[in-house]
């Protein structure tokens, strides 16, 4: 559990230092959202990880994601991968409405 709340955490000092950059660089931002994308693909699939532990990582990844969502692109890249979760059986529809709502896109509601 506790090496994937640092790979969460180095994840998330990493897009910190981005945003404050004094250059914008999106293939950057897209290997981090992919970083996170495959964090919480390794966790779900951890055979080792209790069951509140895959959704507290799911969660926690998840939602520093959706913070960095800001374009149809990375809608159109990111959302399919949390759909193959949901039919895989790795998250619920609970989870994947979780991550929806929580993409940064309220000015496209």
């Amino acid at each position: 559990m506790e090496n994937y709340k640092k790979q969460i955490q180095s994840v998330r000092i990493a897009l910190e230092e981005l945003d404050n950059a004094s250059e914008y660089n999106a293939d950057k931002y897209i290997t981090l959202q992919d970083s996170l994308i495959s964090i919480i693909q390794q966790a779900l699939a951890d055979s080792k990880l209790k069951q509140a532990n895959k959704e507290n990582v799911f969660s926690e990844a998840s939602s520093l994601l959706g913070c960095y969502i800001g374009c149809v692109e990375d809608v159109e890249r990111c959302f399919p991968q949390f759909e193959a979760l949901y039919s895989k059986d790795l998250i619920t529809a609970e989870q994947l409405d979780f991550f929806d709502k929580n993409m940064n896109m309220g000015r496209w509601r």
